[in-house]
């Protein structure tokens, strides 16, 4: 299942460059997760819609989803300090590139 939201996620993408489709400013955030620091990612949802979002870094990646107006984890190795680039698709349809960084 991961892979598939992970395909989801970059076809989607993709696709919102090439149409040169605006984005809402509302959106999900990453960061590390300070309880296992260099290993895991957090998905920040600041609204009250979910998101599915794949991650990607100079340290590893993965794929992880965020319930409407909290946190979720992203499923994920990181080697490392470093930033990370996602790419989240909303409950609502909404395309979102969050950039951050692991711990």
């Amino acid at each position: 299942m991961n892979g598939f939201v992970l395909r989801t996620v970059i076809a989607t993408a993709a696709i919102t460059v090439a149409l040169g489709t605006g984005v809402a400013s509302a959106g999900p955030t990453l960061h590390g997760d300070p309880a296992t620091p260099g290993t895991q990612l957090n998905v920040r949802s600041h609204d009250q819609h979910s998101y599915s979002c794949g991650t990607i870094g100079v340290t590893g990646g993965g794929v992880g989803t965020a319930p409407p107006n909290s946190i979720g984890q992203s499923n994920s190795v990181f080697f490392g300090s470093g930033p990370v680039q996602g790419g989240c698709v909303g409950s609502d349809g909404s395309v979102h590139f969050p950039s951050g960084h692991a711990h």
